[in-house]
């Protein structure tokens, strides 16, 4: 009988935490094969994560500028995603409101959405999901604005590079823990993670990695949060 209740305990909570948070996407705990044969620096390898939220889109410029009193933006407009910050103020800004930078394997996990094909809706690039080369303008666009993935998430593929938690290592995922891998323990880089404006296909790929240093600015670099579930 105990065993019968405690998982629809944890659904119900689970639950109702979600419905708490519209912003937010509740990813369910489970694992999932990440990376791929496409680079060196993606082997893959299986991660299992627990339960945890993430933004639906990238921090706006207004979002951010309400809690850290500035818009260090190239490109303005209220909705468009910030840019121009460090990874620094990236994780301060998700300290300030009760969130955190997820993990590579969060952010990851999040934008394949169930999928295993090369970009989360298919294996040929389409402007209905993403901001890219092609499409962009050379402009960020506001969030939201394509299609999401199976998950309701939008926009992990183009518009800004997302900063995450992990320092970068090329040698890493070979190492990685299967539970809820937190990245290297020390890097000169920060990883980044989705492609941008800026970028052609082959950047937009789901698994695809890069990296930058974690003070610099750019105007193609911004970030979204993430959240335990606990948390919430």
């Amino acid at each position: 009988m105990i065993w019968a209740v405690i998982p629809l305990f944890i659904f119900m909570m689970v639950s109702q935490a979600s419905s708490k948070n519209e912003s937010m996407v509740l990813i369910p705990a489970g694992e999932f094969e990440m990376g791929s044969k496409a680079a060196e620096d993606e082997t893959p390898h299986i991660a299992h994560l627990s339960a945890f939220f993430i933004d639906k889109h990238e921090v706006t410029q207004e979002q951010f500028e309400k809690v850290m009193g500035n818009n260090p933006s190239d490109f303005h407009g209220n909705n468009l995603p910030v840019e121009q910050v460090t990874w620094y103020e990236a994780r301060d800004y998700c300290h300030k409101i009760g969130k955190r930078l997820p993990t590579e394997a969060e952010w990851e996990k999040a934008a394949r959405a169930g999928s295993d094909t090369v970009y989360y809706w298919g294996d040929e690039i389409d402007g209905d999901y993403a901001w890219y080369w092609d499409n962009s303008q050379r402009t960020t666009h506001p969030v939201g604005g394509t299609k999401p993935n199976a998950l309701g998430v939008r926009d992990m593929s183009g518009n800004v590079w997302e900063w995450v938690a992990d320092y970068y290592d090329d040698g890493y995922y070979p190492a990685s823990p299967k539970e809820n891998p937190q990245g290297p323990f020390t890097s000169k880089y920060r990883v980044i993670r989705g492609g941008s404006w800026r970028d052609l296909p082959d950047f937009l790929r789901t698994t695809r990695r890069n990296y930058d240093l974690p003070a610099g600015r750019f105007n193609h670099i911004g970030f979204r949060c993430a959240q335990s579930v606990e948390k919430q």
